[in-house]
């Protein structure tokens, strides 16, 4: 059912819960794992300089220490997984890579914002699922 399953994560408390969500899916599924982190702001002049502007192994390094925690459920349970990384405005990115990857589901925390302050600003997850063209999990 679900072959390719992308979950957008950034590290926070609702990311982990969505995390061991897409653990449990991809164990019993078989399927594929995708792991989206998105950066606001690109890498500062002097951490882009020491690494001799490579920027995308910046970021690689940068997301691994920050979704730590996904990842080791991930490796402990020997699900194999890609981790994708982008900067820019996440909703857009983390559509973008669900399209680009062809993802079957999208996995995304949701931040819990109040329904009146979740419409007035708006949150991650809400604008991911009304882009996203394949069907979206929101975990609470």
């Amino acid at each position: 059912m679900y072959k390719k399953i992308l979950l957008a994560t950034d590290g926070s408390e609702n990311a982990r819960r969505a995390g061991r969500q897409a653990a449990g899916l991809a164990e019993e599924l078989s399927s594929e794992i995708i792991i989206g982190y998105i950066f606001s702001s690109p890498p500062s002049q002097s951490k882009m300089a020491k690494a001799n502007f490579d920027v995308h192994s910046i970021l690689k390094e940068d997301a691994k220490n920050a979704i730590s925690e996904t990842i080791n459920l991930f490796e402990e349970k020997n699900l194999t997984y890609t981790l994708k990384v982008a900067i820019g405005e996440p909703a857009s990115e983390i559509c973008g890579i669900a399209e680009k990857e062809n993802a079957d589901l999208l996995i995304i925390g949701s931040r819990g914002l109040g329904t009146i302050k979740g419409a007035v600003i708006g949150s991650v997850s809400h604008k991911v699922a009304h882009q996203a063209k394949c069907p979206v999990m929101i975990v609470k």
